[in-house]
């Protein structure tokens, strides 16, 4: 059987929860049964290496040099012509309104992904607002629309997305990198210098508005008051200014002494292995990866009601309502209240959640169907 052709478009490749699965996926792959471009408007980025070397993939950029930048429009229809894909995927934001241009322009079949779910666009540039309301009316051209939540279809839906051709395949973790190791948690806690009987409560990802770290801190601020053997840690970057003035709010300068500002870490897993308790106070997720390799690594999480986040913890965490501070200090209280053989129960539950639901070869799999079906193969 002749290979199929797919040109993957994505803005950047640079460390960020769209850009981990797209990564995960093109690994997983079936490559006998699939040859793959991956093309990315900007160089580098931190998860460019990963593609590298990888058989059946090649990896282009198309050098844009700014928002405003048109030029890379050209460049990918040149590309398209050249590598004659079957399928254009976008993956994401406005890759996938270029996609729907590419894929007309060469005669290929066009694929959305939708990674997002109620995302307040009031809190980003007006330019993201304008290309979310563009994409409900351009979605009657993508020949598949693939969401990564139950909660993101609902969401693009009730925006005016065309959910005629719209199916949910959730996200996918490696349960062989992201699982429990007792040396790298002790290792990463002592690096940071965290006491004996000391617990962990940590949040993983971009610091940036939507993930509401100010939630985060003001619950961290709320727990503290009560008990003295809790620490924090914060762990992700995000834009200079931003990062100070959160790192300048009245909770977070309270509990000075009390939280870690980690910023990026290299061994990521280690990092979710220290942590007792792992967090996503987020206000808008589709499907949260975060939740999903701390689980992954045996940790329980206490997760905001968004997206599909109580989906995924089901009975191994706890769901609170978003923006409630005192909401989310109760749950972490709670869980660190819950007896040895509940916690130790609720790690393994954790655990076998993801690697029965939420793994990269199932993901992997119910792409490789939609695909070929959609190819006609």
């Amino acid at each position: 059987m002749q290979k199929i052709r797919i040109l993957f478009l994505i803005q950047t490749l640079d460390t960020g929860g769209a850009e981990r699965q797209l990564i995960e996926l093109v690994k997983a792959l079936d490559k006998s049964l699939f040859a793959i471009t991956v093309g990315a408007f900007y160089d580098g980025g931190a998860f460019r290496s990963e593609l590298d070397g990888v058989a059946g993939v090649r990896v282009v950029s198309f050098r844009q040099r700014g928002r405003w930048d048109p030029v890379p429009v050209f460049r990918i229809v040149k590309e398209a012509r050249s590598f004659k894909p079957a399928i254009v995927y976008g993956f994401m934001g406005v890759a996938n309104e270029i996609g729907a241009i590419v894929g007309r322009a060469v005669g290929a079949k066009v694929v959305w992904g939708l990674l997002s779910s109620d995302m307040d666009l009031s809190l980003y540039h007006w330019v993201s607002t304008f290309m979310f309301k563009a994409g409900a009316v351009l979605s009657r051209i993508p020949d598949l629309i693939i969401a990564n939540s139950e909660a993101g279809m609902r969401h693009h839906a009730s925006c005016g997305y065309s959910v005629r051709r719209m199916i949910v395949i959730h996200n996918g973790i490696d349960p062989w990198r992201f699982r429990p190791l007792d040396a790298a948690r002790q290792l990463q806690r002592q690096q940071w210098q965290i006491p004996e009987g000391v617990r962990l409560i940590g949040i993983f990802g971009r610091l940036d508005p939507i993930k509401d770290h100010r939630t985060f801190l003001q619950a961290a601020a709320i727990l503290s008051s009560k008990r003295n053997d809790v620490r924090f840690v914060c762990v992700g970057t995000g834009a200079k200014e931003f990062v100070a003035g959160l790192k300048n709010t009245p909770a977070a300068i309270e509990l000075a002494s009390r939280v870690i500002w980690a910023g990026w870490v290299a061994d990521i897993v280690a990092a979710y292995n220290a942590m007792d308790i792992v967090t996503n106070s987020s206000i808008s997720e589709g499907l949260s990866n975060v939740i999903c390799e701390a689980m992954a690594c045996g940790v329980p999480c206490v997760v905001t009601d968004v997206g599909d986040s109580r989906l995924i913890v089901g009975d191994t965490g706890i769901a609170v309502a978003k923006q409630d501070p005192s909401a989310m200090a109760a749950a972490w209280d709670l869980m660190l209240n819950w007896p040895a053989d509940k916690m130790t129960e609720a790690r393994r539950m954790a655990r076998q959640a993801i690697e029965d639901h939420f793994s990269v070869r199932q993901m992997a799999a119910k792409t490789e169907a939609a695909l070929i079906k959609l190819a006609g193969i």
